[in-house]
């Protein structure tokens, strides 16, 4: 027969219980229950106080995983202590918050959902280091666990300002004592077409990015004060594809600019060409310095938090808006990025490709935007596929954003239609684009799929 230690452990090991629970599966008094408790205090993770204590295991029992401290680092690059992880059998997580309340939940806790490394640089990660971290070297073998791991050990870059587990905490503070060189802009055209060599060769792979392409990050001189980037890159070869790549890459800039010209927030860029390359160097609008960090949380995690589906950020920014975690103006703005990426063709309008920053309590603003351009247009298995813009339909949820928006995208394709380090073929796109738009703000026939322009380059 099995004791109640067993019995007890069986329990446990699919989910969370409550004294209440466990007295009336095991049939024992509180008296015995608190006994039996006290004699596995190393084994079982007490949650709660009172009534509204509640019982767990461990994922990992006595195992440096089984309990992962979270740090935030602060402006000036201070560490301070964030709260405490613990990963439970039965997929259930305990969040104990220094700031907040604490809980139980069914998947990871919102606040530490950005952390996980994902995207291209991920997977290179876990093809060079897997075998050493005792994972798979396929990431798409991961579980969430794994994960877990890989980011508590190696996660000391990861956008915002938190780092999770005492490995990635010391890494940290192995750069706080031995800071970077900082590279001076005149050197970019020369050192950037070798760090986009390593990064393809797996030579250095900075999980701090996340995105499907591969990318570098550097901090440059800016005038005596050091200035965090993340660096996108076009291929270096002489190729249909590489030139599509490369003028995405402007493409980007160029949105970045039409978005601040309509009087929003997007992330400062610059465009560095070296030979057959163009190299899009994006400024990190969560950090301050050479250490300091600002806390950012993504559209995706703030929808864990409300427990609603990622559907499309104009549904996202109403949503929001009724729930109280952001007011009319951020809603506004966000639908606003929603109809300008339809009207730029970007199909890339993820809940990881808008993010917020905390603003008082409970109420977020919307950070700088970031990662759009025509995705429509991108290369498809190494070749150039014809795409058909049409001006997308507009929905009565956004109404008073579209005027504006309809705005900011025809000057974003007039300038990219002139812009000479775009290739003639694309400018020639972006000009047809451009006047499809027009046609539409005068309010004429829009041409139907028949009648579209057929996009070559």
């Amino acid at each position: 027969m099995r004791t109640y230690r067993q019995q007890l452990l069986q329990l446990l090991a699919d989910r969370v219980m409550t004294s209440r629970e466990l007295i009336r599966e095991l049939g024992i008094s509180q008296p015995t229950l608190s006994r039996l408790i006290n004699t596995m205090q190393n084994e079982i993770v007490v949650m709660g106080k009172g009534r509204a204590t509640c019982y767990g295991l461990p994922k990992k029992p006595g195992q440096e995983f089984s309990r992962l401290p979270v740090y935030s680092i602060d402006a000036k690059g201070d560490v301070h202590s964030y709260g405490q992880l613990t990963p439970l059998q039965g997929g259930q997580y305990w969040w104990q918050s220094i700031a907040c309340s604490s809980e139980i939940s069914h998947h990871l806790p919102w606040q530490i959902q950005d952390l996980l490394i994902n995207g291209y640089c991920a997977r290179a990660f876990a093809l060079r280091y897997g075998d050493q971290l005792k994972l798979s070297p396929r990431l798409t073998d991961w579980t969430e666990e794994d994960m877990l791991i890989a980011t508590s050990r190696c996660g000391e870059d990861r956008p915002g300002n938190l780092i999770l587990g005492e490995e990635s905490l010391a890494r940290y503070l192995e750069l706080v004592h031995n800071p970077p060189e900082l590279m001076e802009p005149g050197s970019q055209a020369l050192e950037y077409p070798q760090l986009a060599l390593k990064t393809l060769a797996r030579e250095t792979i900075p999980l701090q990015l996340s995105g499907e392409q591969p990318k570098f990050s550097v901090c440059l001189n800016e005038r005596g004060a050091p200035c965090q980037m993340l660096v996108k890159f076009s291929p270096a070869a002489d190729s249909k594809e590489a030139r599509r790549y490369a003028d995405l890459l402007v493409c980007e800039h160029l949105t970045l600019e039409a978005i601040r010209i309509a009087g929003l927030n997007a992330a400062r860029s610059r465009l560095v060409i070296s030979g057959n390359q163009t190299f899009l160097c994006i400024k990190r609008f969560d950090r301050r310095g050479l250490f300091g960090r600002l806390p950012v949380i993504s559209l995706r995690a703030l929808h864990t938090r409300i427990q609603e589906p990622c559907d499309d950020w104009v549904s996202a920014a109403t949503r929001l808006h009724k729930q109280g975690i952001i007011r009319l103006s951020e809603a506004r703005k966000l639908k606003w990025l929603a109809l300008f990426s339809d009207m730029i063709g970007n199909a890339n309008q993820h809940f990881g490709n808008i993010s917020f920053v905390p603003h008082g309590k409970d109420n977020y603003l919307l950070a700088p935007a970031y990662g759009m351009r025509p995705t429509i247009y991108e290369p498809l298995a190494g070749e150039i596929p014809a795409r058909l813009f049409t001006p997308p339909s507009l929905r009565k949820e956004a109404e008073s954003e579209i005027a504006d928006a309809r705005q900011a995208a025809i000057l974003f394709w007039k300038s990219a239609a002139i812009d000479q380090r775009i290739s003639e073929g694309f400018r020639q796109i972006c000009f047809e684009n451009c006047e499809l738009l027009q046609l539409q703000e005068r309010g004429g026939k829009i041409p139907q799929s028949q009648d579209f322009f057929i996009n070559k380059d």
